[in-house]
């Protein structure tokens, strides 16, 4: 029986994998733009770090998601083979 490695990121798949880079990409320029409205005094980016932020937040719940349903998948695959 071959197993898969336990290591999300190598054994995830590429929609995973883009969901958390997106993810993280969001939440980071969320806090640049939050840090940027708070200097500043800006109701645009304050409200456009907000979104940001959700997005990112957003983006790492559907990576989750798309990981546990790999992980049932697998599995399964591992119960109908032993």
């Amino acid at each position: 029986m071959t197993e898969k490695p336990f290591d999300p990121w190598s054994s995830g798949t590429p929609a995973y994998r883009a969901a958390l880079i997106v993810g993280m990409a969001c939440s980071f320029l969320g806090i640049l733009t939050l840090i940027f409205a708070a200097v500043a005094d800006s109701g645009l980016a304050r409200t456009s770090g907000i979104v940001l932020l959700a997005a990112g937040i957003i983006s790492h719940v559907l990576g989750i998601g798309l990981r546990k349903r790999q992980a049932v998948h697998i599995i399964r695959e591992r119960k109908s083979q032993g």
